[in-house]
């Protein structure tokens, strides 16, 4: 009996604890339960929000407008800025939609807005380009990232109502009466045989993407619509972006088809496309002689079969101020350089319709120069000069955008916007330096581009910098000497005030221009810097910030290159 009442008492004695022991047991439970629920509730906002007040500020800042800066967030209160990591046009398109500021034309840097401060909120954003705000976009947590404010990322938008890509006008969309499916258009081009490939189906007109868009299918495309001879297939949405659905994809011409419906593509409507790739075509207009395409660096360029032309005679113009040296073609517009300090040097003019006129600097480099070079008699060019490098020219300005692959006999038959169309004054004349017949034929040099390594008698110094594979000595890949070995710089975030700190430590002019892409073809060995951000002030790239040396997710064909201004 005794034994009984003390088994009773431990009982008594023990279910106090128990009970305790299951309500904190239980308490733990619902709180876990709580802090996982709120969390996915707010992973869920952060990856697929669909509520417009739930979406989080966007603002750019330190550009010359609203619709251009640096990218910053708002979150937590506090104002943050995004990492540059795997950012794309795609990212900044969510931007600028987000804004209200129509399509994204440019991606910047913090060398071109500022290095931001505060938490960095966003890395390694990933958008589909169909996101409304930049929060819905895929992203590692709020504030999970491995950069620093040198990568602070920016954007430039431009309304695509006021100026689609490339400069051109945009072009008022047509009415759809009667319009049978499998019709095409061409949007913002320069003319109606110029622009975005559009198609009409079940009511709508839609885009098509660039996936497997070749020159075949803009053959197909120029053809259907009466437009002579294809002159380009373009992609990545070179003439802005189009709206509305995506219609054809994976399009596979063999450039006989009567129209683009009779190609080969997925079925209507299917695609992995975002509109940053649509497709565009260039049409030679109702044209209908025969053309050679040549495949080069920019692409295919037309390059008419006309008649041969003359032998070109040179002859030095009499003049008491000016050096220049005009070539005369028979039946064709001439070319003369005027303002240089011998007859194969100076400002670029071109006579069309018997008026001298000059030539606009947007998009002048060496293919154009070479031509330019050639068609007045001297050897290849050694300078494509901008900004008015040998003063203002007067009159008309009769040919913008030349693109040239190098071969052409003539400037006329380079790639342009049509004579006398442009958008530029004469503080852009272009111009040129050509090697002369003295110095080409008497130094038995072959003028193709070579590398220009300078020879040293003793070890170069630490951090000194060379310029490789140029057509002149201020030009090249870039090359910098470290630990007793030259070595490249990969081309990401490359831009401009980089181009300028390294001229300027080789002893040439401004930069003119901030190559990528191995544009002076890959280099060897190391490659020793990479996400370089100069101001262009300073003296050295090492002055610049910049991941550690040796540090990169780059290869050769990255390598980064510049083309400075030889004075």
């Amino acid at each position: 009996m005794r034994g009984q009442r003390v088994m009773e008492n431990e009982c008594r004695c023990w279910n106090p604890a128990v009970w305790l022991l299951v309500s904190l047991l239980g308490s733990l439970v619902l709180v876990a339960v709580s802090v996982l629920r709120h969390g996915d509730l707010k992973i869920n906002r952060r990856a697929v929000n669909t509520d417009v007040s739930m979406q989080y500020q966007v603002q750019l800042v330190n550009g010359l407008n609203r619709c251009e800066g640096r990218v910053e967030v708002f979150y937590n209160n506090s104002w943050g800025t995004v990492c540059d990591d795997e950012w794309d046009m795609v990212d900044a398109n969510v931007v600028c939609r987000q804004l209200n500021c129509g399509v994204a034309v440019a991606v910047g840097s913090s060398s071109k807005f500022g290095q931001g401060t505060g938490p960095i909120l966003l890395d390694n954003v990933d958008c589909r380009g169909n996101e409304r705000s930049l929060s819905e976009c895929p992203a590692p947590a709020w504030g999970v990232h491995n950069c620093y404010h040198y990568e602070d990322v920016g954007v430039t938008c431009r309304e695509p109502s006021v100026v689609a890509a490339k400069g051109f006008r945009t072009t008022p969309p047509r009415e759809n009466h009667g319009v049978r499916d499998g019709t095409i258009r061409l949007l913002d081009g320069y003319n109606s045989c110029q622009g975005r490939v559009e198609v009409f189906y079940q009511g709508d007109w839609g885009t098509v993407c660039d996936d497997e868009w070749s020159f075949d299918n803009a053959v197909v495309v120029c053809h259907q619509l009466g437009c002579g001879n294809a002159v380009h297939a373009h992609t990545n949405s070179y003439f802005g972006y189009g709206t509305g659905r995506i219609l054809l994809d994976n399009v596979n011409c063999y450039g006989s088809e009567p129209d683009l419906t009779r190609c080969k593509s997925l079925p209507w409507g299917k695609h992995n496309c975002g509109h940053h790739e649509d497709a565009g075509v260039t049409c030679t207009g109702t044209s209908t002689v025969p053309t050679l395409v040549t495949e080069n660096q920019r692409g295919l360029w037309v390059t008419y079969t006309s008649e041969a032309t003359e032998s070109i005679p040179v002859t030095n113009a009499p003049t008491t101020k000016t050096v220049t040296t005009t070539a005369q073609t028979k039946g064709k517009p001439t070319i003369r350089l005027v303002n240089g300090n011998h007859s194969c040097e100076g400002r670029v003019e071109v006579q069309y319709k018997n008026i001298w006129g000059t030539v606009c600097d947007d998009d002048w480099d060496m293919f154009n120069a070479n031509v330019a070079c050639r068609q007045v008699g001297c050897g290849p060019a050694m300078g494509a000069m901008t900004q008015s490098h040998f003063g203002f020219g007067s009159g008309l300005i009769l040919l913008d955008n030349v693109e040239c692959s190098g071969s052409e006999r003539e400037l006329s038959q380079c790639f342009h916007l049509g004579w006398g169309q442009h958008n530029c004054r004469h503080h852009e004349d272009a111009g040129v330096i050509c090697a002369t017949s003295d110095f080409y034929f008497g130094n038995g040099r072959d003028f193709r581009a070579t590398e220009n390594v300078p020879a040293t008698t003793s070890e170069p110094s630490e951090g000194i910098l060379r310029l490789v594979g140029g057509q002149h000595r201020c030009e090249g890949r870039v090359e910098i000497y470290s630990n007793s070995e030259w070595g490249t710089v990969c081309d990401d975030a490359w831009d401009i005030p980089d181009a300028q700190v390294v001229c300027h430590h080789v002893g040439c002019g401004e930069a003119t221009a901030a190559r990528g892409e191995a544009f002076f073809g890959p280099g060897t060995g190391k490659i020793l810097l990479d996400n370089l951000k100069c101001s262009g002030e300073e003296e050295t790239l090492q002055e610049c910030s910049h991941i550690s040396w040796n540090v990169h997710n780059c290869d050769h064909s990255e390598d980064a290159g510049v083309t400075c201004s030889l004075s």
